[in-house]
């Protein structure tokens, strides 16, 4: 029993060491986060795998081990090899359905971008809820601050585009104004005019009536 532990440890080191290797060549392929979250599955795997040991097996079917030792080592042995494959490849499957690795490294960019725009430290809480409402509550008025200055922005505009369409208008009128104060004078002129030279012809007629 000893040495299938001391055996069973030593292939356990071995696996490991592959499993190092082939992590740091999908670092280069696929990127940290995505190497990362390949590890958790196998931490995961291994937690799972590892409650399927041999004498886990002989605890459980004890009669069925001692009829055939060998067999059953085989048969639990195949068992846990089958297990694990379909697991391996059920999460292999969900990387590639759910375009995880271009994810992972979309988020890396982001992270990236975001820490490069902005280096400031983000707001946390100071303690004083005076003080802090008083900072969300000046965020909210400064906003509508802008809000107001942007509609000011266009009522002024509008104003001005109804200006330009009114002044033309009301100099038309005026001159319209200008021109029929003129006409209005001539007549006048011109009745006052009739009005002189009928009353002086009448006035001579009447003389030559009485003579």
């Amino acid at each position: 029993m000893a040495a299938s532990t001391e055996e069973e440890s030593l292939q356990s080191n071995s696996m490991s060491e592959k499993s190092s290797l082939s992590f740091e060549k999908q670092e280069d392929s696929e990127g940290r986060r995505m190497v990362l979250f390949r590890k958790v599955m196998k931490k995961c795997l291994d937690k799972i795998m590892a409650a399927g040991s041999q004498e886990k097996f002989a605890n459980c079917f004890t009669a069925m081990r001692e009829k055939n030792p060998a067999e059953f080592r085989n048969i639990t042995e195949q068992l846990m090899e089958h297990l694990q494959n379909n697991i391996e490849k059920e999460i292999d499957l969900m990387i590639k359905q759910e375009d995880l690795v271009h994810f992972f490294n979309e988020l890396d960019h982001i992270v990236a971008a975001s820490n490069k725009e902005d280096s400031q430290p983000a707001w946390r809480p100071s303690g004083d809820p005076e003080k802090d409402v008083i900072d969300h509550v000046m965020q909210v008025k400064l906003a509508y601050k802008e809000q107001l200055k942007h509609i000011l922005q266009q009522v002024e505009s509008e104003n001005e585009k109804l200006k330009e369409e009114v002044l033309p208008k009301r100099d038309k009128l005026l001159e319209s104004e200008r021109r029929i104060n003129e006409k209005t004078n001539s007549l006048r002129e011109a009745a006052e005019y009739c009005i002189e030279n009928n009353s002086a012809v009448l006035h001579d007629q009447s003389v030559l009536l009485s003579t």
